[in-house]
């Protein structure tokens, strides 16, 4: 059911490479981003919260395979319940929540348009995010397990999968790197 990108996976990351968030202030709109909200400082409990409800629309997708009549219902549904997944693209949510409770900065998300008829920004899922060379261990550990990439871009950090559902395992393993 999943759609994927060829796209190689690959974690080069270079911890000296990564800056400070220069726009530690801001709370809605970056250069970067927009669209920007600021997603800092949601706990463990609120990611695995976000993690369940993703996970279970998840399940939803994919069981509803091919069907795109139905596949455009459901998401009508999320967005008009004003879900918390509704601000985010499908599948990136659970993995934005991680990261702030792991003491990252979000910066700007895309499932890479591979559900959906939509234009996106990438053709590859991602996050782009900032975090302090202090807070690295467990998100490199979780890329690692969940086989998802990890890259430098412009004194940030981005993760990137081959499709939808591998943020959401990064997601899952990050959470449990946090709980150890």
């Amino acid at each position: 059911m999943w759609g994927s990108v060829d796209v190689e996976i690959v974690r080069e990351l270079d911890p000296a490479g990564i800056g400070p968030f220069e726009n530690a202030d801001a709370t809605e709109g970056l250069l970067l981003n927009h669209d920007y909200v600021d997603m800092r400082g949601y706990s463990i409990a609120d990611a695995q919260e976000i993690l369940a409800e993703e996970a279970q629309l998840l399940d939803d997708i994919e069981a509803i395979g091919a069907d795109d009549d139905r596949l455009n219902e459901l998401l009508e549904r999320l967005y008009e319940d004003a879900s918390e997944l509704s601000g985010f693209d499908v599948g990136t949510a659970g993995a934005i929540f991680a990261l702030s409770a792991a003491g990252a900065a979000p910066i700007s998300s895309c499932n890479g348009g591979l559900l959906g008829d939509t234009s996106h920004s990438s053709q590859v899922p991602h996050i782009l995010f900032s975090v302090v060379r202090d807070r690295l261990k467990p998100i490199l550990a979780a890329a690692e397990a969940a086989g998802v990439g990890l890259l430098n871009n412009s004194g940030h950090v981005e993760v990137f999968a081959n499709r939808i559902p591998g943020l959401h395992i990064f997601a899952k393993q990050l959470l449990h790197q946090l709980e150890q």
